[in-house]
């Protein structure tokens, strides 16, 4: 049940950061400069894809655990999708305000 939550609340901040991309930690930081770059190099819409793959994986994880027979598989897989999704974020976020795209 908790992967189901986990996965709807994944998707809710995914289109939530694709609407106000100001949501993101240390988007608000940022220069002016820094913010247009990060816009033209796309990371309001690689957040809303990343945590909509979120969501999507854990939502999908109920399913499988459920058809499975394994209810105990479900938490496991949304941890893993969290942790593994917070180290995506960070790499991908860091590529993407660092790399200048003129």
């Amino acid at each position: 049940m908790g992967s189901i939550l986990s996965g709807i609340i994944f998707l809710a901040i995914g289109l939530i950061v694709r609407v106000y991309p100001n949501i993101l930690a240390g988007y608000n930081s940022l220069s002016q400069k820094e913010r247009e770059n990060t816009e033209r190099n796309g990371l309001p819409f690689y957040g809303f894809l990343l945590f909509t793959a979120m969501g999507v994986i854990s939502l999908l994880s109920y399913v499988i655990s459920r058809w499975l027979e394994a209810p105990h598989l479900s938490s496991g897989i949304t941890l893993i999708v969290t942790l593994v999704g917070a180290i995506i974020a960070v790499v991908g976020g860091n590529y993407l305000i660092n790399n200048r795209i003129n």
